[in-house]
């Protein structure tokens, strides 16, 4: 008889990514339950105050078709079951039933086993007492009634519509390994945003009274109180009060400062920081800084000889990094936060982004000389006749980018490096542009290429918008790794339309104002063994079943969604690298910009801390990216509800799809 053959689960702070693979199709399943058992210090299963074991079916949302979940309510997988070979455990951490989390520092593990409809001899699967609920009041035409507390009446009623599906077990479940959900993983702690904007649960939680007030989103981010805030920022601004908390003092270069709490975190500290700050971008009046002014005049006033300005206040420059260095009291730098969180609400709770505190003296230290080449060897003219006048020529100087030429290596034992770039580190201000030549390569992106073309197994990745095209940036030679080597797995997502090798620009005439050629913004690259895919989100009503319409950015119009900048190498293997910080991965970020990189090998577990994230995004937007395309092309897309047979398993048997739940589950 067909049966799982292999399963493994990976966490990191946040979420689980469970994978499992079988010996072949499993006839008549419709699907798996999957169960996560909290485990004691001993390894044994964890008891409740009740006495009964803490075991917990995963949560699920899609109903079998016949059946609606027009009120968007959590069953789990024993009634609605996994239909694919992988599952993202989004709950371990973050409860959908109120805007409270789970505690980390727990150890778990999974169960999967396969359900189908229940026949004589199999064991049923028992019900979760989850029938009935507190369901939204609709008029005739569906709409939520509206109370006089301007919320939708609430009264009980069935959970969900249609005929409940009676399932029982096809056989025994297969434990995967245990799990730790931590972000500490010495020397090094892992946090990452909840910043998938493009969710059903988020899209329920601001229409609750029917309607999307405008800036209710980016109102609800930026309050330092609001619970959503805190349940989209996770263990990012708590890890930034821990550190805070120290004694010593701290070095801060930072892109932007639009951040009410993070901002009084800053002068709650006046007497023991520095900071360089950075100028935002220019308004529509051409006035640069306007989002970190009134930010910098209260710095100002607080801190005075403590702040520093470094104003480009051009197209062509930009002060991206966002680090902190810790130093001690004696004066020993003792640690440094890094990442790619600009300190904003939408950086901390409204797009992907991680964060990284390295607690190592040494890798503090290259930090600091850094911060330090930046404030007294590398200062910039002050603007006139104020700091939001434009500065065109302004630029980092010569030594400043001799000297960022090469890396810091800092050893961690056990076969574990820590290599530091910085940037700009090119003697050009901007690159290149020939027709004939191509550019030269930075030297930090000749180690990330080289770092990449070691690949034996997997390039995963997550970026915002490395250069156009995916030419000249991470994303090329991604491509080119995947087209040399099919073997090896090549997955990524990105946020900027036009940062996909498919996109084609709309050009027009420049005499009649004529489109000459129509552009195309795909959402999907798919190639063999490689796969791209950009932010998207449900953006038509009823286009997938019971599943509405998305927000995708807490602001309008399109921004940075995926503000990640990682690639993950080989992660299951004691040769894995991950590559992280300010810079985008593409020349501009090299040749132009204030950025930091850290390029960090053999670290297994933080390898898989980051491939965790980079899965649950991918994830996310790859399911949304493909129905996006399906509809553009006028394809036939997903029904938006399980199937109910077990032809959904044909492509994972056949290996059509299920890459990477296979080299995951081995």
């Amino acid at each position: 008889m067909a049966k799982i053959t292999s399963a493994n689960a990976w966490a990191n702070n946040e979420v689980a990514y469970i994978a499992w693979d079988t010996d072949e199709k499993i006839l008549g399943c419709l699907g798996f339950e999957v169960t996560r058992v909290y485990l004691d210090s001993a390894g044994k299963v964890s008891k409740r105050p009740d006495g009964s074991d803490d075991r917990v079916k995963c949560a699920a949302w899609v109903a079998f078709k016949g059946q609606r979940n027009l009120d968007w309510i959590p069953q789990d997988t024993g009634v609605w079951p996994v239909q694919k070979f992988s599952w993202r455990d989004l709950t371990l951490r973050k409860k959908r039933d109120g805007m409270t989390r789970r505690p980390d520092e727990v150890t778990v593990r999974y169960e999967i086993r396969p359900v189908g409809d229940m026949k004589p001899g199999l064991i049923a699967v028992p019900s979760n007492g989850h029938e009935k609920a507190m369901i939204t009041k609709r008029n005739s035409k569906g709409a939520p009634l509206i109370g006089t507390n301007g919320k939708p009446v609430k009264v009980l009623g069935n959970a969900y519509t249609g005929t409940p599906r009676r399932l029982g077990y096809l056989g025994p479940e297969f434990v995967t390994n245990t799990v730790t959900v931590t972000s500490k993983r010495p020397p090094f702690r892992s946090t990452f945003t909840n910043g998938i904007l493009a969710a059903q649960w988020l899209a329920n939680v601001l229409n609750e009274d029917g309607v999307i007030e405008k800036n209710e989103l980016i109102n609800k981010i930026s309050d330092p109180e609001d619970p959503h805030r805190k349940y989209l920022a996770g263990d990012v601004l708590p890890l930034l009060r821990e550190l805070f908390a120290r004694p010593g003092s701290y070095y801060l270069a930072l892109y932007e400062l639009e951040d009410e709490e993070l901002e009084k975190l800053i002068l709650d500290n006046r007497g023991r920081v520095e900071v360089i700050l950075a100028n935002t971008g220019a308004d529509n009046d051409g006035h640069w800084d306007a989002r970190n002014a009134p930010a910098r005049k209260r710095l100002r006033a607080a801190l005075g000889k403590r702040l520093q300005d470094r104003m480009f206040n051009n197209s062509t420059h930009i002060g991206h990094n966002k680090f902190v260095v810790h130093v001690d009291p004696a004066g020993i730098p003792q640690a440094v936060f890094t990442g790619s969180t600009n300190w904003t609400s939408t950086g901390i709770a409204g797009q992907t982004n991680n964060a990284l505190l390295v607690e190592n003296k040494a890798a503090a230290k290259v930090f600091l000389d850094y911060w330090q080449r930046m404030h007294d060897g590398d200062k910039l003219p002050k603007p006139k006749p104020n700091l939001s006048s434009t500065m065109s020529a302004t630029q980092q100087g010569a030594d400043f980018r001799a000297a960022n030429g090469t890396s810091s290596v800092v050893s961690l034992g056990g076969g574990v490096e820590i290599h530091a770039w910085f940037a700009p580190n090119m003697p050009q201000r901007k690159k290149p542009a020939s027709k004939t030549k191509p550019a030269p390569v930075p030297p930090d992106l000749q180690e990330v290429y080289r770092r990449m073309r070691m690949a034996k197994e997997a390039v995963l990745f997550l970026a915002f918008y490395p250069g156009q095209k995916g030419v000249d940036c991470m994303i090329g030679e991604a491509i080119d790794v995947g087209r040399k080597d099919s073997s090896i797995l090549v997955a990524g997502a990105v946020s900027s339309p036009q940062a996909m090798p498919n996109y084609v620009a709309t050009k027009k005439d420049t005499d009649t104002d004529e489109v000459v050629v129509e552009g195309d913004s795909p959402t999907t690259f798919e190639e063999a063994n490689v796969s791209i895919v950009r932010a998207a989100r449900i953006d038509e009503k009823g286009m997938l079943g019971d599943l509405g319409v998305e927000q995708l950015t807490a602001k309008g119009g399109i921004g940075a969604i995926i503000h990640d900048k990682i690639v993950v190498i080989d992660p299951r293997s004691s040769d894995c690298t991950v590559i992280l910080g300010s810079h985008n991965l593409g020349f501009k970020a090299s040749y132009s910009n204030d950025e930091n990189m850290i390029i960090v090998t053999g670290h297994r577990e933080l390898a898989m801390a980051y491939a965790v994230h980079v899965l649950d995004v991918y994830d996310h937007y790859r399911f949304r990216a493909i129905e996006n395309d399906r509809k553009k092309k006028g394809k036939k897309g997903w029904s938006g509800f399980l199937e109910v047979d077990d032809q959904w398993q044909n492509h994972y048997v056949d290996g059509q799809k299920g890459a990477l739940s296979r080299y995951f589950a081995r």
